[in-house]
């Protein structure tokens, strides 16, 4: 926490520079698995390392939203002459979230599209939940697709 703390306004990428990440990630992840199901003749490995593709892509949409979630969090303003962080989230029984208490909520967002017990508090954060909730539902959606068609694809 308190790294994240300390880091807060420098650490932090844009946010269409982890749009563009994520969405490249999910690209490649994507389109590798489609290519290794359709083909025929390919490898293990090339099934291997399509859907390994896919897991790392969809870890890497929940660290960079959580790595962006902290930011938002801990970036300092000031209110009233006392500088403060901006919060925008409310973790129960949790004086200064860390590292993994994002993660959490990140992780919870892109498997439910829905929050557990963190509150969301602010509007500026709810728009990054909201961008991040329909990217995950989409990026879920394509993993459906992906899986009937390799079911499809295996059994005939």
């Amino acid at each position: 926490a308190q790294h994240l703390k300390a880091h807060a306004d420098s650490d932090d990428l844009p946010a269409i520079a982890i749009i563009a990440v994520t969405l490249l990630a999910v690209t490649v992840a994507v389109v590798s698995l489609f290519q290794a199901l359709n083909h025929t003749g390919e490898t293990v490995w090339t099934l291997v390392i399509a859907f390994a593709s896919v897991i790392f892509g969809w870890l890497t949409i929940h660290t960079m939203t959580a790595l962006h979630y902290a930011h938002l969090y801990w970036r300092p303003h000031t209110v009233d002459g006392k500088r403060q962080h901006r919060g925008g989230m409310d973790f129960p029984a949790t004086k200064e979230p860390c590292g993994y208490d994002f993660l959490y909520f990140a992780v919870v967002i892109g498997m439910t599209a829905q929050t557990s017990d963190v509150g969301v508090t602010t509007t500026a954060m709810r728009k990054v939940t909201l961008l991040h909730s329909i990217v995950s539902f989409f990026f879920n959606t394509v993993l459906v697709a992906a899986a009937v068609n390799a079911a499809v694809s295996l059994a005939g």
